[in-house]
């Protein structure tokens, strides 16, 4: 589905509002950017956690890692500052894409001896961050200039992937391994039993953190639907007729 909308994106300045049309073949472009800049900067077979509302780099990041072999660790963005920090200590993750909100205990973490943190993007522009927009930019140039170690990487599919938290009814949460190949066998069971149209518009509400919430979201790109993001919880009815979503993953307490 090249030409189809990917992903549609509100930007606002004051009282106006722009809607921003992504195709797949952009967003295509957009991950083997990053994922070139990743590998770039030293990440390839590393770990890279995300933090971070439900927002357009965040899938851009989940995809690029998962096409590069890197392992995702997506983090809850409702977590305390000590909770990312363990969870971050924990999953030895070597690098983290963030927004701008968590700045604060991501300074506080540069420091712990524990972490083994050493890259730090922002997906908006901070000092003391990279810019994920320059990596993009920076990728988007070594890919002109030929360099294809990640557009040609051959991909594991029994490799680990993805390490993602569980929600901790016991003790501390658990870590949870999955491989691309669990991920995509849920995809195409989903695809045997839905009935997914290229046409059809999606709301992102379920947080990415969420394997429901990251995996539904690949099911979305893999059959060519539209996702936009809501402005917030309150806001759920207004977005439903403003995008015209024909298409919405929830749960039984949201449906109520």
């Amino acid at each position: 589905y090249p030409n189809n909308i990917a992903f549609k994106l509100k930007e606002k300045n004051g009282e106006e509002i722009k809607y921003k049309d992504i195709t797949y073949t952009e967003f295509m472009e957009e991950v083997n950017n990053l994922g070139t800049g990743l590998f770039n900067i030293g990440l390839k077979g590393k770990r890279v956690a995300i933090l971070s509302k439900n927002r357009y780099e965040w899938p851009l990041t989940y995809v690029a890692l998962l096409l590069g072999g890197m392992i995702a660790v997506p983090l809850d963005k409702g977590l305390t500052d000590i909770e990312i920090e363990n969870s971050i200590i924990r999953s030895k993750v070597d690098a983290i894409v963030y927004e701008e909100k968590y700045i604060d205990i991501l300074d506080k973490i540069k420091n712990n001896r524990e972490s083994n943190l050493k890259e730090f993007i922002c997906m908006d522009k901070v000092d003391n961050a990279k810019y994920i927009r320059d990596i993009i930019n920076i990728g988007r140039e070594k890919i002109s200039k030929g360099i294809r170690e990640f557009i040609d990487f051959k991909i594991d599919d029994k490799a680990l992937a993805t390490l993602v938290f569980t929600s901790g009814t016991t003790s501390k949460s658990k870590i949870v391994m999955l491989s691309q190949y669990n991920i995509a066998r849920n995809i195409s069971d989903m695809q045997l039993v839905e009935d997914f149209r290229s046409t059809d518009v999606n709301l992102a509400f379920l947080p990415f953190h969420h394997t429901f919430g990251s995996t539904g979201q690949l099911i979305m790109l893999s059959s060519g639907i539209t996702t936009a993001f809501p402005d917030g919880l309150r806001y759920i009815a207004q977005n439903l007729k403003e995008y015209h979503i024909t298409f919405f993953v929830g749960v039984p307490i949201l449906i109520e």
